[in-house]
């Protein structure tokens, strides 16, 4: 344990002069704003109104993590090949795990910060519902974020980037009627669909059953993903040349 808390305190040093912190404090506030900026001068106060500000956040957060995931994997690669990576500490695991952590710490910031900000000037539902959207935002981010850890570090920033692009594509997809049957399997659509299902919540005083089996899948998913890429990383020696 003092050995992660040491790498992960080692690893937000790594960020204090790079542009990712700012990323994380900027853009959430920015959409935040522009959309309390849009829904003031168009005097909208609704309900669905703020349905549509969590699904874009949904649907914009796969993007983000995977060019950040890219780019904070990227700089191990720079610094040496990944050999900080590899050879920090005497359980391979424990630098994983640090940047794992580093980016989930990053990615909670940022929700909080944007759905935050939004909660202070839409004063339509209370509070309550704000931190359980923040909560569904983050946790159904989570499988996303190991996935991409992995990528980034098997196939580059470029891959990470990419499919970070299609995540987004996917999870506006997933929103509309072809996800109903499908969207339980689909980590991208994960978060979206557990704001919605608040929003049902919050008008019908009632849980959709759709939202417990995809709550199950979705755990068990973290769970084998979590304990896979734990199983990885500790067999990885490095990116080989053709990679």
């Amino acid at each position: 344990m003092v050995a992660l808390l040491r790498c992960i305190k080692s690893d937000f040093y790594k960020l204090r002069h790079t542009s990712i912190l700012w990323i994380h404090l900027l853009i959430p506030l920015a959409g935040a704003l522009i959309f309390l900026l849009y829904y003031h001068m168009t005097s909208k106060s609704s309900i669905m109104d703020i349905s549509t500000y969590l699904e874009a956040l949904a649907i914009a957060f796969p993007l983000l993590i995977g060019l950040i995931s890219g780019i904070v994997i990227e700089q191990e690669q720079q610094a040496g090949n990944f050999q900080v990576l590899l050879t920090t500490s005497k359980l391979k695991c424990t630098t994983y795990l640090s940047k794992l952590i580093l980016l989930l710490l990053l990615g909670f910031f940022s929700v909080a910060l944007a759905v935050g900000t939004f909660a202070l000037g839409f004063h339509v539902v209370p509070h309550l519902f704000y931190l359980k959207a923040a909560g569904a935002l983050f946790i159904g981010n989570i499988v996303i974020y190991i996935l991409h850890v992995f990528i980034s570090i098997q196939f580059g920033k470029g891959a990470s980037a990419g499919i970070g692009v299609s995540g987004s594509l996917i999870s506006a997809l997933m929103l509309t009627g072809l996800g109903d049957n499908i969207w339980h399997f689909i980590p991208w659509s994960w978060s979206g669909r557990f704001c919605d299902y608040l929003v049902f919540e919050l008008v019908s005083h009632s849980v959709a059953l759709d939202t417990k089996q995809g709550v199950f899948i979705m755990l068990f998913a973290l769970c084998i993903t979590f304990v896979a890429s734990l199983f990885w990383f500790q067999k990885w020696e490095g990116r080989k040349s053709y990679e």
